[in-house]
This record gives structure tokens, C-alpha cells and sequence, in this order.
């Protein structure tokens, strides 16, 4: 993005205007097939963590919260039923299962990984899928690696180098946190 900014056409109109603010997000764009077992003894992957994202509607704010409460209730039902050992919450994983998040992410299943075959394929099936099949596919597309798989060590790739940063088109790191609104305790404890 900061090499982008430095396009001219780019830069000519961000030229004269002032930062206010800062964010940036990491989606997991997996979909269905990339979400992980959701349990393990004394813990819960919820929201965004276990990648409960409608990938073409870059929208998951409502099953992350809907999650979450599953999640909630799960452990609200472990603990009124007072049991000793850690516990792995199997039902939250089974609840999320029937719950309107996974028919959600059932319907968009196939959207992210026909973009395997390059964009324009990709849209047209995605396309194709939500409109016409409404999701209904009989298949279920796979994806042929795992994420890890893609990425080459750092040492075989080329160092990306930056120009550095001008305070006006592009930024320090530490001022851009400062623009996020992150706010915490530097001494917290975790």
C-alpha cells in the first residue's frame, strides 16, 4: 500500500490532504473449508479467530457476535453444571453447526476458492453461484494446499524496500498506531 500511495496518479490525490486517521484489517477469506475445530479442552474459537467470515459481502461482524454468544452460552451451561475437570465444550462447536452462521457460509462456500482459477473465472462462477445456484451446489470445492504451503521463506524472496516515509504521503509505523485509536495499558496484565 505505502509503494501505492507513491504512484503518481496516486499521490497527486493525496497530495495537500491530512491523515486523520489510520486501520487496516487481515481477513481470513478461507471460507467454510477453512474454518478449524472449534473447540479444545478449556477453550472456544469465536468471530473472527475461527474465520466466520460471508466472503462476498465482506461482512462478519454479525456471525463473529452470533459466534460469540454460542460461545457464551456454552460456557454459561459448563459452569451451572459445575463439573471439575476442564472441559472441552463440544456442544458450542454443534450449536454454531445449526445455527443460521454455518447455512450462511454453506450458501458462499464455493465463492473464494473458484477464484483459484484466476479472477476472471472466479467472479463469473461466484457470480454464477449466488445468483443463480443460490448456493445450492451439489459439490463443494476444496482448496489443494494449506496456507503455510504458499509462503516461500523470507530469505528466498526479494527485500521489498520501502522510500522512506515523508509524513505526508506516507508514515511512520508508530505514528500510524497512534491514528488507529489503539489504546492499552503498556503494562497490562494478559
Amino acid at each position: 500500500f505505502q509503494k501505492f500511495k507513491q504512484h503518481p496518479r496516486v499521490k497527486a490525490l493525496l497530495e495537500g490532504g491530512t491523515c486523520i486517521s489510520y486501520g487496516a484489517r487481515v481477513l481470513n477469506e478461507g471460507g467454510l473449508q477453512a474454518i478449524p475445530k472449534l473447540t479444545f479442552p478449556g477453550g472456544m474459537l469465536a468471530g473472527c479467530s475461527a474465520g466466520f467470515l460471508n466472503v462476498p459481502k465482506i461482512k462478519g461482524s454479525h456471525t463473529a457476535m452470533k459466534t460469540g454468544l454460542l460461545a457464551g452460552e456454552a460456557a454459561a451451561q459448563a459452569l451451572l453444571a459445575d463439573s471439575e475437570a476442564p472441559a472441552e465444550l463440544v456442544q458450542y462447536e454443534e450449536s454454531v453447526r445449526n445455527s443460521w452462521v454455518w447455512e450462511e457460509l454453506t450458501k458462499v462456500r464455493n465463492f473464494k476458492p473458484a477464484w483459484h482459477a484466476g479472477m476472471i473465472p472466479g467472479l463469473a462462477y461466484g457470480g454464477a453461484s449466488l445468483m443463480l445456484a443460490r448456493g445450492k451446489e451439489p459439490w463443494t470445492f476444496k482448496w489443494s494446499k494449506k496456507d503455510h504451503e504458499y509462503t516461500k521463506p523470507a530469505a528466498s524472496c526479494k527485500k521489498i524496500e520501502y522510500a522512506k516515509p515523508d509524513g505526508k504521503i506516507s508514515f511512520e509505523l508508530l505514528e500510524n498506531l497512534i491514528r488507529s485509536g489503539v489504546n492499552h495499558d503498556h503494562d497490562q496484565p494478559a
